[in-house]
């Protein structure tokens, strides 16, 4: 009788052992998934920021750009207003000397 009770408690063990094999595959397939998953998403991070810095620097140059193209019209402005400024003294000159 007493193999017979040793007999089951060695398969109740192997059953429990299998049992706990099979729960611990499982748990480590999720970390695996999880992890894949995780890494998926660095991945993509990355990549974003990849475009997010190539737009960010197309963008500076377009701005570059633009400040250059504003710079040259505030010159030409500044031009223009120096010879507004000279106009009256210019109108008065002509008044005299047609008098």
């Amino acid at each position: 009788m007493a193999s017979g009770d040793t007999d089951k408690e060695i398969r109740d063990i192997k059953r429990r052992l299998d049992l706990a094999e099979t729960r611990l595959a499982q748990g480590d397939g999720r970390f695996e998934f999880i992890t894949g998953q995780l890494r998926d998403i660095q991945l993509d991070m990355h990549a974003r920021f990849g475009d997010m810095d190539d737009q960010f620097t197309k963008l500076g140059e377009k701005i570059d750009e633009a400040n250059l193209h504003f710079h040259r019209h505030d010159t030409k402005i500044d031009r223009l207003d120096s010879k507004m400024d000279a106009m009256p003294r210019v109108i008065a000159e002509l008044i005299a000397n047609r008098s």
